[in-house]
C-alpha cells in the first residue's frame, strides 16, 4: 500500500508530477523555449544560424514546496517502513554465522557505456552494473 500524500501537500505533489511529465520528461512547457539565432556579419548580413534554448527550471515557490513535499514523504516512508525494519532486526538476531555465511551475495557487473540500454529491468537477485568508458572511447 502506498501511503497517502498529506492533503496540504497534494497540490504540490500534483504540480510536480505534471511538471515532470511536461517539462523534465518531454519539454512541452512554457518554461522551455527553443529559438533559432541568426549570426550576422559586420554589415548585418546573415552568415549562420544556431539553436539555443531558454529554460527556467522551476519557480522558487514551487522549489520550496517540493522541498517540503520531499521531507514530508521521507518521514511518511520512514514511518511506514519502520515495522518492517524492526521485524528484520529481530529476525537477523536469530541467525547464526553459518546461515549468514550461506546468503547469496549481490552481483556486481561491469559493462561498457555503449552496452547501456534503458530496457534492462531489475532482477530478483540483487545486481548492480557499473558502466565504463575505455580510453579509446573518450572524446578528443
Amino acid at each position: 500500500m502506498v501511503p497517502p500524500i498529506p492533503a496540504h501537500l497534494q497540490a504540490v505533489h500534483d504540480l510536480i508530477r505534471n511538471y515532470r511529465n511536461t517539462t523534465v520528461a518531454h519539454s512541452q512547457s512554457t518554461l522551455v523555449m527553443p529559438l533559432p539565432v541568426a549570426i550576422l556579419d559586420d554589415q548585418g548580413k546573415g552568415v549562420d544560424v544556431m539553436g539555443v534554448s531558454l529554460t527556467h527550471q522551476m519557480p522558487l515557490a514551487l522549489a520550496e514546496g517540493l522541498s517540503d513535499l520531499i521531507g514530508t514523504v521521507e518521514d511518511i516512508v520512514e514511518e511506514a517502513t519502520q515495522p518492517v525494519l524492526d521485524r528484520l532486526r529481530t529476525w537477523l538476531k536469530g541467525q547464526d554465522a553459518t546461515a549468514i555465511g550461506s546468503w547469496q551475495l549481490p552481483v556486481i557487473n561491469e559493462a561498457l557505456d555503449a552496452d547501456f540500454t534503458s530496457a534492462h529491468r531489475r532482477k530478483r537477485t540483487p545486481q548492480f552494473t557499473m558502466y565504463w568508458r575505455t580510453w579509446e572511447q573518450e572524446r578528443p
